[in-house]
């Protein structure tokens, strides 16, 4: 009996002890060195409606080569299309057609403006906030650590001279943006630089504030949460902010207004991953998912077809671009008409492409 009792004292001794070695173990793939610091997250999911708009690829029909990492496209004040390059060029198109080098950022150009006095404004990812003066680059506002610029994003510049700029997370950097995405964070801000030399924050704790543009008519900032899949439209005084579009079936990237049409351009590089979101409002199981993927490989990602999606001021879909998907290629991250056409490029795409104005949806729904 006294023997049974010490076999049975001794494997409840073993038990609690791979119990205790478990929780342990536990607890060091979810909290130890290296884990994901992983938030709540819970977006709305995306609208069936606005997936059902992308059905039916298109082709373009001009792809130019030797542009990679056309990342923005923005019609200039003297009739060209400018974008810049992985590279840090800034190439400038004349309607005619050919590139050429008009600068260089010595940086990772990411979003271009022209200010009302015509001079091109650049949110270099390595440089921060610069202008191109006679004389060379500018620097109006240089990255760092939080606060200073994190992530220099975008930009739009008012009429007046406010530059709005966007500062799309405050924990990671350029070349950081899956980690900001595995951890869910919502570090971004809203940045405005008045021509006085002022720096305001006039929104913060988004999801990835990437895109950012403005309605001259209107006085409207429109701003994106990639991560949320959402647009917001922005009070540039008071910084107070409401959805214009929410559930997006792609996460927005850079937004461009047209003023011929009213029309708010959405470029959406990847369409949502059903795993990801998945985990975002479960943090524990992301840690733990994350620890899987550190020895096994990340997820297969969604596709990424180019997809543009063009709403009016009331965020009603009005056009839309869908285009093919290239494998190894991000989709595109800009999509803006010009010239009578839509253009695209992509933050890791080769080419930049043009494709046929799509037809608008209330003019299809009235056939």
């Amino acid at each position: 009996m006294d023997a049974f009792k010490g076999a049975m004292m001794a494997w409840i001794i073993r038990l609690v002890a791979v119990l205790f070695g478990l929780f342990g173990l536990a607890i060091l793939l979810l909290f130890g060195p290296g884990a994901l610091d992983a938030r709540y997250f819970n977006p709305a999911p995306p609208d069936p409606a606005l997936e059902a708009l992308f059905a039916d690829p298109v082709e373009p029909v001009l792809t130019e080569e030797g542009l990679h990492g056309a990342e923005d496209l923005e019609p200039g004040p003297d009739g060209r299309l400018y974008t810049g390059l992985a590279d840090g060029r800034i190439m400038a198109r004349a309607s005619e057609g050919g590139w050429e080098e008009v600068a260089h950022t010595g940086g990772r150009p990411l979003g271009l403006a022209f200010s009302p006095d015509g001079a091109l404004h650049v949110a270099d990812a390595l440089r921060g906030l610069i202008r191109l003066d006679e004389g060379g680059w500018t620097v109006i506002d240089e990255p760092g650590e939080f606060p200073a610029l994190v992530f220099t994003d975008d930009l739009t510049i008012l009429e007046d001279g406010t530059i709005i700029l966007t500062d799309a997370s405050g924990r990671y950097g350029y070349g950081e943006y899956m980690e900001s995405f595995w951890e869910g964070e919502q570090t971004a801000r809203i940045l405005a630089y008045t021509p006085d030399g002022t720096r305001r924050v006039l929104a913060d704790d988004l999801a990835f504030a990437n895109g950012v543009a403005h309605d001259p008519d209107s006085g409207d900032v429109f701003i994106n949460e990639t991560w949320a899949r959402q647009v917001h439209v922005l009070d540039p005084v008071t910084g107070n902010l409401r959805i214009l579009i929410d559930g997006l079936p792609g996460y927005p990237d850079n937004i461009h207004w047209d003023p011929e049409e009213n029309l708010l351009w959405i470029a959406m590089p990847s369409r949502h991953s059903e795993l990801m979101e998945f985990f975002h409002p479960r943090p524990l199981l992301k840690r733990l998912m994350r620890r899987f993927a550190d020895v096994f490989g990340e997820p297969e990602l969604p596709a990424r077809p180019v997809m543009g999606l063009a709403v009016n001021r009331l965020g009603e879909p009005v056009r839309v671009l869908y285009g093919p998907t290239r494998e190894g290629e991000l989709g595109a991250t800009t999509v803006v008409p010009w010239q009578g056409q839509i253009w695209t490029g992509g933050l890791d795409r080769p080419t930049v492409d043009a494709f046929p104005v799509p037809p608008r949806l209330d003019e299809t729904a009235e056939e």
